[in-house]
C-alpha cells in the first residue's frame, strides 16, 4: 500500500453531453468529458477548441465605454495631457504599456505612472493626483485599479481631472464619482463576460479607441491575461491562445528582448512560459525596486535599450529569488524553532523582511505544511507588521479576517489571499483566534490537498491521437487546468531512478499487454515505496515522449496510488542491517518474522519488534503495518493465519535467502524413499548406520537427507535405529510416507520452497495480493 499524498475527487460530466461534444467537434469522449467538466456544451465546444478573433465581443457593450472613448478622443483633438496610472504587478504593467503604445498610435500628448509600492502602497493616491494636476494633466485613466478610490476620485473631480477608472477588480457597494468607470464586474454592467483581467480591460479601451481589435498588442495582453490567474475561458482564452502564438514573432523590441534573454526565442511559447518565467521577472521589478523598469521594457523602441532592460529585470529577478530563498529558510526554521506548525494556522513574523515577496513565501510555506499561512514583516521602528496570507480550501481567509478585524488597522483580500497590517504585540492573539477558528471551520481531512481528476484511462485508452487532441484545449489556467488524468490499476514492470541525482522516477506500467512510460520529477524517493509488480493508480498529466525521432504518449506523475499489499522482494540480500535501514517505515509499525532454529544472525538488531514463526499467535499489534521475512514460513498455512492477525498490513518484505539450513540439496520424493529402503534391506554391511551414510553420500545423497529419511522410517515403524545399528521390523504395517508427520512437514515445506524460494517476484506478490483479496 502507498496512500496518496492528495485527496483525489473525481470530476463527473453528464454522459449525453459528452457524446454530443464528441460527435459534433469529431473529437475523443475523454476530451469531450474534459470541455463538459469545464461547463462546454456542444454550442460552444468548437469555438473553445478554436479560439478566434470573431469570438470577441463589442467593447462598446461595457458599461462607461462610449463616454471614456469620447473623452479621450477629445482630448487627443485638444492636446490636452493624458496620464496613464498604472499598476507594480504583471497584469498592471502590461496594461500601462498596451495603453501606452495605444495612445502613440493615436498620436495624444500622454505619459504613464506606476505608484512606489514601498512609499505610496497599493492603488490611486491623492499625492500623485495632486502632482498630475500640478503638470497639467487634463485626463487621468487608471488600469487594473481604482475601482475602490472612493476619496482619490472625489480629489481628482475636485481638482478638474476628468478620472477615467478602467479595472476588473471587485467593485465596493458604492462606486467612485469618476468621469468614467469601466469594469465589467460593476452593478447592472451587461457585459457578457465579467472575468476580464487588467489588461482584459485595457485590451477593450484600445480596441474602442482604434476602431478596430489591436491584434499587434495582443502578445502583450496574453502576458498580464495569463499572469494574473483569471479564468482563461471565454475573451481571456482568445487573447491568451492567439497572444501566445503571436509572442513567437512578436513585433516589439521588449518582448522580444526578453524572450532571448530567458531562452525561449525561436520556441512555442506556452501558459507556463509566462507563469513561471516572463511574469515573475516583470513582477520582481516592482517587488525590489520600481515597475517602471519593466513598462520601459515593453515600450522600448530600440533593440539595444530593450537587451540592457531585459538584463537588468533578469539581474532583479534573481536578486529577489536569492531574497525569497533566504526569508523562506528563515521562515522555516523559525516556524520549526518555535513549534509553529502545531497551530492550525501558521502566522510567522520577523523584523525586516522585505514586504514585496513576503506573499510568494507564504505560498511556499503552504506548500509545504499545507496549512493557512500568513507571514509578516515587522518594522523595526514603529512595531507595525504588514503582511500576506494564503489560505486552503475550507478556510475563507478573508472571512476569518474579518472575525479579528478589532485588532487589524487594515486587512482585505479574497478567500485564497489577503493582505493584512497589525502591531506586533498583536500577533500572538492573531494566532491564537485564527488557530481556533480553524478547529471550528476545519476537518482532519481539510488539511491533505485537493486534487481534481478529470478523466479515469486505462493504458489502452491512451494513443498519440488522444494526447494530441488534449493539447488542443491549452493554453491551461484557472478555470481550465491542465487535465488531470488517472491511469487506473496498471501494473509496475520497471522501476528506476534517473537524473544526476538521481531525484527522479521512472516507471513502466502495463495494463492487457500494452506499456506506458511513467516520469515523476523529484520522487526518486518513492522507489523504495513501490514494489515491482504492485497494481498502481498514476494521477497526472499526459504528454508526448519523442525520442530519435519516435513519439510516444508518456504521463507524467503528479501523485501515485496503491491501495493494495505490496510484496518487495529483496531475497538473498547480502546484508539483513543494511537491508533493514532501507525499509521507510517506522520501527514501531514493523515485526521481523523469524524461525527460533535459524534466529542468532538478528541479535544485534535492536529497536525492531521480533517474532518467532513457533510463536507469532501470542503477539498482535493493531499498529504493525509492515511484516519483514527474515526467514521462510514453516508452511503456508501458517503464513495465512499470520495475515489473518494482522489485518492491517500494508507490505510485505521478503529478505531471506538459500541459506537457510532447513532446506535440503535435492528434492525428496517417493522414489528416493524407496531406493534407499531397499538398499538397506538387501546389504547386510549396510545395517551400520556410519557405514550406511558414507554409502549414500557417494551417491550424492546428503548425510541430512539420509538421516531425515531414517527418521521418516523410524516414524512409520518400518526400522528401529539402536545405536549404530539399523534394525528392521519384520511385520510392519503397511503406512503411506503422508502418515509421517515428518514427512508431511517436508512436503508443506516443499511447497513453501516453492512459493517463497522458486518463485518469480510477479508470482510471489500476487499469492500475498490474492490472499489478502479472499
Amino acid at each position: 500500500m502507498l496512500k496518496p499524498k492528495k485527496r483525489w475527487q473525481i470530476q463527473y460530466a453528464d454522459t449525453e453531453v459528452v457524446k454530443s461534444i464528441a460527435m459534433t467537434c469529431g473529437i475523443n469522449e475523454k476530451v469531450a468529458q474534459l470541455l463538459a467538466i469545464r461547463g462546454i456544451d456542444e454550442k460552444h465546444a468548437m469555438q473553445f477548441l478554436q479560439p478566434d478573433l470573431a469570438g470577441l465581443y463589442d467593447p462598446y457593450l461595457l458599461d462607461g465605454m462610449k463616454k471614456a472613448v469620447d473623452r479621450i478622443h477629445s482630448a487627443i483633438l485638444k492636446n490636452e495631457k493624458i496620464l496613464i496610472y498604472g499598476d507594480y504587478d504583471a497584469d498592471g504593467v502590461t496594461s500601462t504599456s498596451l495603453l501606452y503604445k495605444t495612445l502613440k498610435t493615436l498620436k495624444a500628448n500622454f505619459a504613464y505612472y506606476i505608484p512606489n509600492r514601498f512609499t505610496e502602497g497599493y492603488g490611486l493616491n491623492k499625492e500623485a493626483l495632486s502632482q498630475a494636476e500640478k503638470q497639467g494633466f487634463a485626463v487621468v485613466i487608471t488600469v487594473d485599479t481604482g475601482i475602490s478610490a472612493i476619496e482619490e476620485a472625489a480629489f481628482a473631480k475636485e481638482k478638474g481631472i476628468a478620472l477615467i477608472i478602467t479595472d476588473h477588480h471587485e467593485p465596493p457597494p458604492v462606486l467612485p464619482d469618476a468621469y468614467a468607470v469601466i469594469n465589467p464586474k460593476k452593478p447592472n454592467d451587461t457585459y457578457p463576460f465579467k472575468y476580464l483581467s487588467g489588461v482584459g480591460v485595457a485590451f477593450k479601451l484600445a480596441h474602442a479607441l482604434l476602431g478596430r481589435v489591436p491584434t499587434e498588442l495582443i502578445d502583450i495582453a496574453a502576458i498580464g491575461t495569463i499572469a494574473d490567474l483569471v479564468p482563461l475561458y471565454d475573451e481571456n482564452r482568445i487573447i491568451a491562445s492567439l497572444g501566445l502564438k503571436q509572442m513567437r514573432e512578436t513585433m516589439h523590441f521588449g518582448l522580444k528582448a526578453m524572450l532571448e534573454e530567458t531562452g525561449l526565442a525561436g520556441k512555442e511559447i506556452t501558459a507556463g512560459h509566462v507563469g513561471f518565467v516572463i511574469a515573475p521577472r516583470i513582477n520582481a521589478s516592482g517587488r525590489l525596486d520600481t515597475a517602471g523598469h519593466a513598462v520601459r521594457l515593453f515600450i522600448s523602441e530600440k533593440a539595444e535599450e530593450a537587451t540592457e532592460l531585459a538584463q537588468l529585470l533578469n539581474e532583479i529577478n534573481q536578486e529577489r529569488q536569492g531574497i525569497v530563498e533566504q526569508i523562506t529558510e528563515d521562515a522555516f526554521q523559525l516556524i520549526k524553532q518555535s513549534q509553529l506548525d502545531q497551530y492550525q494556522v501558521i502566522v510567522v513574523a520577523n523584523e525586516g523582511w522585505n514586504v514585496g515577496v513576503i506573499g510568494i513565501v507564504a505560498s511556499r510555506i503552504l506548500e509545504k505544511y499545507y496549512r493557512p499561512t500568513i507571514v509578516l514583516s515587522i518594522d523595526p521602528e514603529t512595531k507595525m507588521a504588514k503582511g500576506s496570507a494564503r489560505s486552503i480550501e475550507g478556510y475563507n481567509i478573508y472571512q476569518a479576517l474579518t472575525t479579528v478585524k478589532d485588532i487589524l488597522p487594515h486587512f482585505g483580500g479574497h478567500p485564497a489571499a489577503a493582505g493584512l497590517s497589525i502591531h506586533e504585540k498583536d500577533i500572538a492573539q492573531l494566532r491564537t483566534r485564527l488557530h481556533q477558528l480553524a478547529n471550528e471551520w476545519l476537518t482532519e481531512e481539510d488539511f491533505i490537498p485537493i486534487e481534481k481528476v478529470d478523466v479515469i484511462c486505462k493504458i489502452e485508452d491512451i494513443d498519440l491521437q488522444l494526447v494530441q487532441q488534449l493539447e488542443r484545449l491549452a493554453p491551461y489556467g484557472i478555470g481550465n487546468p491542465t487535465p488531470k488524468i488517472v491511469i487506473d490499476q496498471s501494473e509496475v514492470t520497471e522501476i528506476t531512478v534517473v537524473g544526476k541525482e538521481k531525484q527522479h522516477l521512472k516507471l513502466k506500467v502495463k495494463s492487457d499487454g500494452k506499456t506506458i512510460d511513467a516520469l515523476a520529477f523529484h520522487m526518486g524517493d518513492l522507489k523504495k515505496e513501490i514494489a515491482h509488480f504492485s497494481k498502481i493508480q498514476l494521477l497526472g498529466e499526459l504528454s508526448i515522449n519523442e525520442w530519435n525521432q519516435e513519439q510516444k504518449p508518456q504521463i507524467i506523475v503528479r501523485d501515485v496510488n496503491i491501495p493494495h499489499l505490496q510484496v518487495f522482494d529483496w531475497r538473498n540480500s547480502s546484508s539483513l542491517s543494511d537491508r533493514l535501514l532501507e525499509l521507510s517505515i517506522d520501527n514501531n509499525k514493523i515485526i521481523l518474522l523469524y524461525d527460533e532454529d535459524l534466529g542468532n544472525d538478528l541479535i544485534s538488531i535492536k529497536d525492531m519488534n521480533k517474532i518467532s514463526y513457533q510463536n507469532w499467535d501470542q503477539v498482535a499489534d493493531s499498529k504493525t503495518t509492515a511484516l519483514v521475512l527474515v526467514h521462510m514460513p514453516p508452511s503456508l498455512s501458517v503464513m495465512r493465519e499470520i495475515l489473518k492477525k494482522y489485518a492491517k498490513i500494508e507490505r510485505i518484505y521478503c529478505i531471506y535467502g538459500h541459506n537457510d539450513n532447513k532446506l535440503f540439496s535435492k528434492a525428496l520424493d517417493r522414489n528416493l524413499f524407496k531406493q534407499i529402503f531397499a538398499t538397506l534391506k538387501q546389504n547386510e554391511l549396510l545395517k551400520n548406520r556410519f557405514k550406511a551414510e558414507h554409502y549414500f553420500n557417494n551417491l550424492g545423497i546428503s548425510s541430512e537427507i539420509f538421516q531425515f529419511v531414517l527418521d521418516v522410517f523410524s516414524e512409520l515403524g518400518f526400522i528401529i535405529v539402536k545405536g549404530e545399528q539399523i534394525h528392521f521390523n519384520p511385520n510392519p504395517e503397511r503406512k503411506e510416507l503422508t502418515q509421517s508427520d515428518l514427512y508431511r512437514s517436508y512436503l508443506e515445506f516443499e511447497e513453501v520452497k516453492q512459493l517463497f524460494l522458486y518463485s518469480t517476484s510477479e508470482q510471489l506478490g500476487k499469492w500475498f495480493v490474492n490472499l489478502e483479496d479472499q
